[in-house]
């Protein structure tokens, strides 16, 4: 065959990502529906290919909570994740309560048969127990989840070879480093086309596509009776995307919004030796939270591009010893949906105007200058105790492109979180701007289809779950919806019916 050859691949389900909800969906579905065509594809790397190389980004075979991860909350949940904020009438849980127990129970048990030993902890131990308690004597919530348990490394990889061998032993196939550059409806079913993802070169899929002279090559176009798309939280912006542009309904949920700031990592140690990631909160008068987000210790400040804007991220540091001497965390506010068209009315808005005024670059702010109201210049930013990490960062005004609801907020959660770690709500304290998440929420039915038909969509990028136990129900719910699916459709007309 030669390389100008288009080669399309049939199949019943193609599955994006290959994460834990995608992993599920597919052991479900051939549970389910042994002899489904079902294939998987991801732009990262298979799960040894990963351990060679050491790969720490979230794509890829297990996404980031399986690989990365390893923590399960096993108690009340449900999917999608209902914030605590007030949120869209058409926002609405597809399953809670004793039917979601009993499919995280599912889950779980699964993960012990596949070789999970970790044992549940009902409470956090002592150190974190006291963390928590400081926390609430100075009005913040300290976020947990138990009843938990901790998966190692070993158990963790264990479960994703005993998923793949599950899988594959079904007739599921799996793709990696392969991307889907475009998707369409055409008779009752998706065509898809499929790029290479250059980026994971010497891969599995170049191993199989390029040095093998009679293996199959990477397929240009799918045929696929139904789709799910089950990309991990990074991959929201894409979903969104696509989802639209095959018509599936979603929602607009108000942006989370605010700064990333840095601190030396000495005064934030307190918090950090015992929880990398402390996830700290405290609620807001008229619909609000405001809360840390991706603490990274000894890290450093970085822009990204999302949502079409240049936002602030921190770059963490995974090894202990070669951690800096500061630490960034992002301080975030999350009004209801009510709140966004109040006081915090305009969040949407904010990372695009300090965009524009610092030319697609983050701005960089002291804190005493932004409680002064003025901004910062490059002479008072050379002489300031906390150094940017982020170099690229200009020094500027963040304090005029926020509402007045945010800073008050702020001032008030930085002066309790100070008390935990002191020197927090110094003046020489560093904000760099925008920071923000947004969110989106897809209506869907029971078994997690989309207001396409045959679209389904599953995991933390479409906003149904915050960690391993929660992905796995949705992909469950996903699995058990594609085989429903095919079983009130494999008598209709469309992709396949003449080879039925």
């Amino acid at each position: 065959m030669t390389s100008t050859e288009q080669v399309t691949f049939d199949c019943d389900t193609l599955i994006v990502g290959m994460g834990t909800s995608g992993l599920l969906a597919a052991y479900a579905l051939l549970r389910a529906q042994p002899g489904t065509r079902v294939l998987l594809v991801d732009s990262g790397l298979p799960l040894d290919e990963r351990l060679a190389r050491g790969d720490t980004s979230a794509n890829g075979y297990g996404g980031a909570g399986l690989y990365l991860g390893g923590r399960l909350y096993v108690g009340e949940s449900t999917i999608p994740v209902m914030p605590p904020v007030s949120v869209p009438p058409e926002m609405r849980p597809v399953v809670a309560g004793a039917a979601y127990a009993q499919l995280a129970r599912e889950v779980n048990d699964l993960f012990d048969a596949l070789g999970a030993t970790g044992a549940l902890q009902s409470a956090p131990a002592e150190p974190l127990a006291q963390a928590i308690e400081q926390a609430h004597a100075v009005g913040i919530d300290y976020v947990t989840s138990y009843p938990s348990r901790y998966l190692s490394a070993p158990e963790r990889h264990a479960i994703l070879r005993g998923l793949r061998e599950r899988v594959e032993a079904q007739g599921g196939r799996l793709l990696f480093g392969a991307q889907m550059s475009e998707a369409q409806r055409v008779d009752g079913g998706f065509r898809l086309a499929l790029v290479r993802n250059h980026e994971q070169s010497g891969s599995e899929l170049d191993h199989e596509s390029d040095t093998k002279p009679d293996a199959e090559p990477l397929p240009q176009h799918v045929r696929a009776r139904a789709l799910l798309l089950a990309p991990g939280r990074y991959g929201a912006e894409w979903l969104m995307r696509v989802a639209g542009e095959l018509g599936a309904r979603s929602l607009s949920l108000a942006p989370t919004v605010g700064v990333r700031i840095e601190v030396a990592a000495s005064g934030y140690n307190p918090l950090t030796d015992v929880n990398p990631d402390p996830r700290l909160q405290m609620a807001v008068e008229g619909d609000a939270l405001i809360k840390t987000y991706a603490t990274c210790p000894g890290g450093r400040v970085a822009a990204i591009m999302r949502y079409g804007s240049v936002v602030a991220t921190g770059i963490p540091v995974l090894k202990r010893d070669e951690r800096g001497t500061q630490t960034t965390v992002a301080i975030l506010a999350q009004p209801g949906a009510e709140a966004a068209q109040g006081a915090w009315k305009g969040g949407e808005q904010i990372a695009r105007r300090l965009n524009a005024r610092a030319d697609n670059r983050l701005i960089v702010q002291r804190l005493g200058d932004v409680r002064q109201q003025r901004a910062t210049t490059v002479e008072e930013l050379a002489t300031n105790t906390i150094q940017p990490s982020c170099a690229d960062a200009i020094p500027g005004a963040l304090y005029d492109a926020y509402p007045a609801a945010y800073w008050q907020a702020f001032e008030t959660f930085l002066a309790r979180l100070n008390q935990l770690a002191p020197g927090v709500a110094s003046d020489e304290t560093l904000l760099y701007g925008p920071a923000e998440e947004r969110f989106q929420h897809f209506p869907t039915d029971d078994g997690l289809q989309t207001t396409t038909l045959g679209l389904f969509v599953a995991g933390d990028a479409p906003g149904q779950s915050q960690g391993i136990i929660q992905a796995g129900v949705a992909g469950l719910l996903a699995g058990e919806g594609l085989a429903r699916y095919r079983a009130e459709n494999i008598r209709g007309r469309g992709y396949f019916s003449s080879d039925r």
